[in-house]
């Protein structure tokens, strides 16, 4: 997955919406995106991402089209899929 798809894919969602990350069947806060050599990588934290926080950071980027990749122990994983629960307002990357 990109990050242009990401934004496209929670345009609709409301701007509190948390995002997690799932690894391993385990549910992890998305708590940092750091952009580097041509990628997007996001990081577990203590804290969930929401949506506004987000569009405040990659708002204005140009070059969305880098791919989104979860790293974990050092290690890159890819992301194919995003779960929506509505009624949690959170936003699963897996």
């Amino acid at each position: 997955m990109r990050l242009t798809d990401l934004l496209q894919l929670i345009d609709d969602l409301n701007l509190n919406t948390k995002f997690y990350l799932k690894h391993d069947d385990k549910l992890l806060k998305w708590g940092k995106l750091t952009i580097a050599e041509g990628k997007c990588l996001l990081l577990p934290g203590q804290t969930a991402m929401t949506k506004q926080k987000l569009i405040k950071l990659v708002g204005r980027m140009r070059g969305r089209g880098i791919p989104l990749l979860v790293v974990i122990d050092q290690k890159e994983y890819s992301i194919f899929g995003l779960q929506i629960r509505e009624d949690t307002g959170q936003a699963i990357l897996m």
